[in-house]
């Protein structure tokens, strides 16, 4: 009886949410034709690896990745597309033990183990190490981050970055491909 009441409670409380939610997507404009273009880029590339692989935003793909949300809301097409071409992060470690080496991004640490997902593999796998595995542990050097090797034109970065705001903020402003400079 406890059980069954607790669960009504809970339902009753949770449907203003949920028809918020439902209200605030109905009330949102359509995505752009641009907007549209990035979103199948992001989830469906025919260069390289979709971002989704690793990147999760508006409730599309796998959060391997950093969080996207911050970088979409606040940097400029400039930032993204240095962000896009980094080779070197504070992410993405090389990961050595004694039969290995691999570039990783740690997912967590508990007890004397510790998981990283290897970023040679495509979509990446969840390693599970003891601590006494690990020889060393660097920032990776040599590792490129997946849209650097795609080489994207600058109205596929633009699509994408406006994907990216869309998604974060909601934004449908226009981003011109001659604001993109796909070798910055």
């Amino acid at each position: 009886m406890r059980k069954a009441l607790y669960v009504a409670v809970v339902s009753a409380l949770s449907l203003p949410a949920v028809w918020a939610q439902s209200a605030s997507i109905k009330d949102q404009p359509a995505p752009t034709p641009q907007i549209e273009r990035g979103r199948e880029l992001f989830t469906n590339a025919k260069k390289g690896v979709a971002c989704k692989t690793c990147h999760s935003l508006a409730g599309i793909g796998t959060a391997i990745g950093p969080n996207l949300t911050n970088m979409a809301s606040n940097g400029s097409v400039h930032s993204i597309v240095m962000t896009m071409h980094m080779t070197m992060t504070e992410h993405v470690y090389r990961v050595k033990t004694n039969g290995a080496s691999f570039p990783g991004i740690l997912h967590q640490k508990y007890g004397d183990k510790v998981e990283y997902y290897d970023l040679s593999e495509i979509p990446p796998v969840l390693r599970t190490l003891y601590n006494n595995q690990i020889v060393s542990l660097e920032r990776d050097q040599k590792w490129r981050h997946p849209p650097a090797m795609a080489n994207y034109s600058a109205q596929e970065l633009a699509d994408v970055i406006s994907f990216l705001k869309f998604a974060a903020t909601g934004s449908q402003a226009e981003i011109a491909a001659t604001d993109v400079n796909p070798n910055w």
